[in-house]
């Protein structure tokens, strides 16, 4: 795997919609990606959905989060 900065894969994490199109913007598999944000403590694309879907089911629900 190539090496890449932090700040590469942080900046990917913010753009990119998906893992996948990080991943290859960065010319790495979508795996490669996910586990390099998890290395390095970045929040993914991935993560980046479900924390906001949870968020948003919640206040629906009338829970505060």
């Amino acid at each position: 795997m190539p090496k890449i900065e932090k700040d590469r894969i942080e900046r990917a994490a913010r753009i990119y919609a998906s893992n996948h199109d990080a991943g290859l913007a960065l010319g790495i598999a979508p795996g490669s990606f996910g586990r390099l944000c998890r290395r390095y403590g970045v929040e993914t694309p991935q993560a980046r959905k479900k924390r906001r879907r949870e968020h948003w089911r919640g206040e629906r629900r009338g829970e505060s989060l």
